[in-house]
């Protein structure tokens, strides 16, 4: 009897969908060289480009840091501000791939609620965890709905957003 809950066991781990999802790997505040470890395109990092308080962000694609997900048409945003990960966000705007970060973010983070699964929601939640920032949001963007997830904490949370925020470009 114990053999086959053991192997029974075996089958139920080996079996489920596993995924690894490196952009829930890099907490916020982590040093660029550890994060790069995790997010390669953060490569390309250079302190030396930018003014002291300016914050660099960077863009990937979203499903190359999160197979096995369902963010086949998200970006991936990251947000470097003094050689360290200041923000982590998710952008879907494709209308064919309706709640796609919602999703991602029911099962890997905290569930927004059914009311934001609706067609016609616009609005914001907070998902926040103690010093963690975590803010859902669905809104309309130059006609098409925009699905976000920001995810950054207290600290860093004013080098994401303003003019100082400075988008790479290759």
């Amino acid at each position: 009897m114990k053999r086959i809950f053991i192997k029974l066991l075996l089958f139920l781990f080996f079996s489920s969908p596993v995924f690894a999802c490196d952009l829930l790997q890099v907490p916020i505040g982590t040093p660029i060289n550890t994060a790069q470890t995790k997010l390669e395109f953060l490569d390309v990092h250079n302190a030396d480009l930018y003014e002291e308080e300016a914050s660099v962000k960077y863009l990937a694609a979203a499903i190359d840091y999160c197979e096995g997900s369902q963010l086949e048409n998200a970006d991936l945003e990251v947000i470097i501000y003094d050689n360290k990960v200041a923000g982590i966000i998710l952008t879907s705007v494709d209308e064919e791939f309706t709640n796609e970060i919602y999703e991602f973010t029911k099962f890997n983070i905290n569930d927004p609620g059914e009311d934001a699964k609706g067609k016609s929601w616009k609005g914001f939640k907070d998902l926040s965890i103690g010093n963690l920032l975590v803010y859902y949001t669905k809104m309309e963007q130059r006609g098409e709905i925009a699905e976000i997830l920001k995810i950054t904490n207290v600290k860093m949370l004013n080098n994401t957003i303003g003019e100082q925020v400075i988008d790479f470009i290759e």
